[in-house]
């Protein structure tokens, strides 16, 4: 790892109030994935949880102050991981694996059976949850289901999408920096 990034790594600690082993955990798995994806299992990080480009579900489910510094976090270090030339390392050995090799691993499987958020071309994220596609706009604070219903997400800054089970069933939500906010509490757009 380069002194630039150890330093952006520290940084990143110490903004989001996190150690250095808990970002340490999050960026080679981000390096991994090449940004897309993380998964890890910390206390400090709420438990045994995964991260997809915009969604964030962690074991510690209700620590809403929780998901917004980790959320904060991993789209501080997504785009860098996303942009690094170098050969990674590993979590525990030290060893490197090239682009080539981390391809046989499992996550390359997971990634084509997840219906994992992407971009869109406006900078939004698409993706589906418990049979739910939607489509968010963030310029527009914008959120379109599948559905055909439309959303506006204003005033909240939205940082994710995500599932809560509340009353015995799955309901979208929406990781802002005020929490978690039901779906069907926004302001529908006819």
């Amino acid at each position: 790892m380069g002194e630039g990034t150890a330093v952006f790594l520290e940084q990143a600690a110490q903004r989001f109030d996190f150690s250095a082993s808990a970002v340490d955990q999050i960026w080679h798995g981000l390096l991994r994935s090449k940004g897309r994806q993380v998964q890890f299992n910390s206390p400090e990080l709420g438990g045994q949880g995964q991260w997809q480009n915009g969604m964030l579900m962690i074991t510690d489910w209700n620590n809403h102050s929780l998901k917004t510094r980790l959320l904060g976090l991993i789209n501080e270090l997504a785009p860098r991981a996303v942009s690094q030339e170098m050969a990674y390392e590993t979590l525990h050995t030290g060893e490197t694996i090239s682009r080539q090799e981390q391809s046989s691993t499992g996550l390359g499987t997971q990634e084509a059976t997840t219906a994992e958020p992407e971009k869109t071309p406006m900078g939004g994220w698409q993706g589906t949850q418990n049979g739910v596609s939607y489509v968010f706009y963030p310029e527009q604070s914008l959120l379109v289901l599948n559905s055909g219903k439309r959303y506006s997400t204003a005033p909240y800054f939205v940082l994710g999408l995500g599932q809560n089970l509340q009353q015995g069933k799955n309901t979208l939500v929406l990781l802002t920096d005020q929490g978690e906010i039901p779906v069907d509490e926004l302001t529908q757009i006819d």
